[in-house]
C-alpha cells in the first residue's frame, strides 16, 4: 500500500516538475562521466607522469559532490515544504509518522533510482565527448574511450549518497513538525518589503563597496603578476570574500527596493496588469532575495572560473613557446660529483633522437657568467635579480648562429651590449646607464631586444666575441630543430636517461641531460586540461543547479498562479494579455540573478586581458576578449532556452483560455 503510494507520487511529481527532474539527470550523466574519465586508459590517468591530473578530477568530484548534496537538499526540503498540506493530510486518515516518513523516503529512492539509470544511459554520451575535448586539449589521437567498471560503482556510491543526504534534512523536519502546521502552513503569506528606502541605501553601499574591492583585486592582480612583490594571497582572498559578500547584498536590495519603487508610479501601474504584475513579484522576490543573491554569486564564479581556465590556457600556450625556442637542447653535465663517461653525449644522442624525429638543424652554443653583475643594478626584486638574470652572457656569434637557426634577424653590436629577455618585467627597465666591465674592457648598454629571441625566457646580455675571453663558463648547450614536431616523447627520454655513478662510488641515480619541447607540452597540455574540464564541469553544474532551483520555485507556485490567473480571467484580461503578464513575472524573477554575473564579464575580460599584456602576450588580448564574450553569449542562450522550456509548461497550467 505504502510502496503503490508513493510510486504514484512520484509520477505526479515528475509530470509537475519534469525541467527539474531533467535537470537532475543531467548532473548525474555529468558526474558519470568524469568519475570514468579517471580510469580512462585512453588519458592514462594512472602512469605517474598524469598523477596530478587524477588528484585534481578526484578533487573536482568532491567538490561537486558537496555543491550538488547541498543543492538537492535544499530542493529536496522545499519540495517537502510544498507538500505541506498532503503530509498532513496523510497524519490525519491515521498514518503514523513513520509511515509518513517511510513514504518519502521511498518516493526519495525511487527518483534516485530513475535518475541514476537515466543519468548513466546519458552519461554514456558524454562521456564520451568530454574524453574527446581532453584528448583534443593534450593533443592525442581520438579514439573511441572504454568505459570503466570502477567508474560506474563509484558513481552509483556518490548518487545514492547524494540523495539519502538530501533527504536527511526533510527526514529531520518530517520528525518533528506539528500536525497543524503540516495543514495550515500554506496558509502563511509572504511577508512585503519592509523600509524600502534602507533597502536602497544597502543597495547603493553595496555597488560602491563591490567597485572599490573590485579596483582594489585588479590593483593586487597587477601587483602580484607584474612584479612578484610579497605575499598578497590574503588580501585578494579579502577582496574576493568582499565582493561576494557585495554581490549577495546587492541582490537583496534590488529584490526590496525595486518592486515598491515601480509600485509608486502611478503611471507605470496604470498600464495594463502592471499592477498585478508587480504584486506577483513583490513578495517572491523579497522572499527569495538572499537566494537569488546566492544564485547570481554561483553565476559569477562559473564564469570567472571558465575565462580564468581559457587565460590560463592562452598564457601556457605562449610561455611554450617562449620557454623552448628549440625542439631539442642538451646541457653539458658540468656536476663534479657525477661521472661524466657514463652520460649520453649528443653524437650518441643524436642517433636516438633521429628514430623518433629527422633532425633539420643543430647549433651548439656557451653561456658565460660574469661576477660583477652591473646588469642587475636596474632592477628592484628579489626575483628579478636572482631568477630572471643570473649574470648569463652569451657572445654574439653564438648568439646569431641561434638567430640563423630560429630564422630571426641577426644583431651587430658594434662594441656594445644587448639585453634580450622575453620577460615583461624585465622589459620596462632602464638599462641605459649600464656599463659592463668584462675581460679587462668596458661596454656600453647597447638597446634591448624584445621577442624573437632564440633563448629561453630569462635575461641575458650578448656582448662581443672578445668579451667572453677570460669569462667562466655557465653552461654548453646543443640545440636541435626537428622536422616532426609531435612524436612519442615520453618514449624519447626513456631511451636518453642514463644510470649514473656518484664520485664517492656509492650512490648512483638517473639522469637526463636533454629537454624535450614535445614533453614540455605533453606536460603543460594535462596540467591545463585539467583545469579547462573542470570548469567546464563546474560551470555546467552550476548553471544546472542555478536554473533547477529557479524552475522548481516556479513550478511549484503555479496552482497559486492558476487560480489568480483564473480571477484575472474573469475580469476581462485577454488570453494574450495574460501570457504577457506571465512572461514578464516569470523573466522578472528567473533573469535576475543572471544580470549582474553577465555585466561582469566586461571587467573580468579587462581583467584577464590586462594580465595578458603583463606577461607580454598582447598578441592574444583580442582572443581573450573574444572568449570571454562567447562564454557569457552560450551561458546567456543555455538560460534562455531554459527559461523557454519552463514558460511554455507554466503557460499551458496558468493561462486561463477565452471562450470564443
Amino acid at each position: 500500500m505504502l510502496a503503490k503510494l508513493a510510486l504514484r507520487n512520484v509520477r505526479r511529481q515528475m509530470s509537475n516538475y519534469l525541467i527539474y527532474f531533467m535537470t537532475v539527470i543531467l548532473t548525474v550523466a555529468l558526474l558519470f562521466a568524469l568519475c570514468n574519465m579517471i580510469f580512462s586508459p585512453q588519458l592514462n590517468l594512472d602512469a605517474e607522469s598524469n598523477s596530478g591530473m587524477k588528484n585534481g578530477l578526484m578533487g573536482l568530484i568532491a567538490f561537486i559532490f558537496v555543491i550538488i548534496t547541498f543543492v538537492l537538499g535544499y530542493a529536496a526540503s522545499f519540495m517537502l515544504r510544498f507538500r505541506k498540506r498532503e503530509f498532513g493530510m496523510y497524519l490525519t486518515l491515521g498514518m503514523t509518522r513513520n509511515h509518513v516518513l517511510l513514504i518519502f523516503l521511498t518516493e526519495t529512492l525511487i527518483m534516485g533510482f530513475v535518475a541514476l539509470g537515466l543519468g548513466i544511459l546519458l552519461g554514456l554520451f558524454f562521456y564520451q565527448g568530454m574524453v574527446a575535448i581532453m584528448m583534443k586539449l593534450m593533443q592525442l589521437e581520438l579514439t573511441f574511450a572504454a568505459y570503466s567498471v570502477k567508474g560506474l560503482w563509484i558513481t552509483i556510491g556518490l548518487v545514492i549518497a547524494i540523495f539519502l543526504l538530501s533527504a536527511f534534512s526533510s527526514f529531520l523536519y518530517l520528525k518533528i513538525v506539528d500536525i497543524y502546521d503540516l495543514l495550515h502552513g500554506a496558509q502563511k503569506s509572504e511577508k512585503k518589503s519592509c523600509h524600502p528606502r534602507v533597502w536602497v541605501f544597502i543597495m547603493a553601499t553595496s555597488i560602491l563597496v563591490l567597485i572599490e574591492a573590485a579596483i582594489d583585486f585588479i590593483r593586487l592582480i597587477e601587483i602580484r603578476y607584474s612584479a612578484s612583490k610579497g605575499n598578497l594571497e590574503t588580501a585578494i582572498m579579502l577582496d574576493l570574500f568582499i565582493m561576494a559578500m557585495a554581490f549577495i547584498f546587492l541582490h537583496i536590495g534590488v529584490a526590496k527596493s525595486l518592486i515598491p519603487f515601480l509600485s509608486e508610479k502611478k503611471t507605470f501601474c496604470s498600464r495594463g496588469t502592471n499592477t498585478f504584475t508587480l504584486r506577483q513579484l513583490s513578495g517572491t522576490l523579497s522572499v527569495n532575495s538572499v537566494m537569488v543573491g546566492l544564485m547570481a554569486f554561483l553565476l559569477t564564479a562559473a564564469i570567472f572560473v571558465s575565462n580564468g581556465a581559457f587565460f590560463l590556457k592562452i598564457l601556457e600556450r605562449t610561455e611554450h613557446e617562449r620557454s623552448n625556442p628549440f625542439d631539442v637542447t642538451y646541457v653539458e653535465n658540468n656536476d663534479p660529483g657525477r661521472e661524466p663517461d657514463e652520460a649520453i653525449l649528443p653524437e650518441e644522442a643524436e642517433t636516438i633522437i633521429e628514430n623518433y624525429s629527422k633532425i633539420e638543424k643543430k647549433c651548439a652554443y656557451t653561456t658565460y657568467r660574469n661576477e660583477t653583475d652591473e646588469v642587475t643594478e636596474p632592477l628592484t626584486t628579489w626575483y628579478e635579480k636572482n631568477v630572471l638574470y643570473l649574470c648569463t652572457n652569451i657572445s654574439e656569434s653564438d648568439f646569431n648562429a641561434l638567430c640563423r637557426a630560429r630564422g630571426y634577424q641577426t644583431v651587430n653590436l658594434d662594441g656594445r651590449f644587448l639585453v634580450v629577455t622575453n620577460s615583461t618585467i624585465a622589459a620596462g627597465t632602464d638599462y641605459s646607464s649600464v656599463t659592463l666591465h668584462l675581460s679587462g674592457k668596458s661596454y656600453l648598454y647597447g638597446g634591448r631586444r624584445e621577442g624573437q629571441s632564440p633563448l629561453p625566457d630569462y635575461i641575458y646580455t650578448v656582448v662581443p666575441d672578445e668579451a667572453v675571453k677570460y669569462l667562466r663558463v655557465q653552461e654548453k648547450k646543443v640545440v636541435y630543430v626537428l622536422e616532426q614536431k609531435q612524436y612519442d616523447a615520453e618514449s624519447l627520454q626513456r631511451d636518453l636517461t642514463y644510470h649514473y655513478t656518484y664520485a664517492d662510488g656509492e650512490n648512483t641515480s638517473n639522469a637526463c641531460d636533454y629537454w624535450l619541447k614535445e614533453m614540455d607540452r605533453q606536460v603543460r597540455d594535462s596540467e591545463i586540461a585539467i583545469f579547462i574540464i573542470g570548469a567546464i564541469y563546474i560551470t555546467t553544474v552550476f548553471l544546472l543547479m542555478v536554473m533547477a532551483i529557479l524552475a522548481l520555485k516556479i513550478m511549484s507556485g503555479l496552482s497559486e498562479d492558476r487560480r489568480r490567473y483564473l480571477t484575472l480571467s474573469c475580469l476581462g484580461v485577454s488570453e494574450g494579455e495574460q501570457e504577457q503578464t506571465l512572461l514578464c513575472q516569470m523573466a522578472g524573477f528567473f533573469f535576475q540573478p543572471l544580470i549582474l554575473p553577465v555585466l561582469s564579464s566586461v571587467p573580468m575580460g579587462w581583467l584577464f586581458g590586462k594580465l595578458l599584456q603583463l606577461h607580454g602576450c598582447a598578441g592574444q588580448v583580442q582572443e581573450m576578449y573574444l572568449t570571454t564574450g562567447l562564454i557569457a553569449l552560450i551561458i546567456t542562450i543555455l538560460y534562455t532556452l531554459y527559461f523557454v522550456a519552463i514558460y511554455q509548461i507554466a503557460k499551458r497550467s496558468v493561462v486561463q483560455r477565452t471562450k470564443s
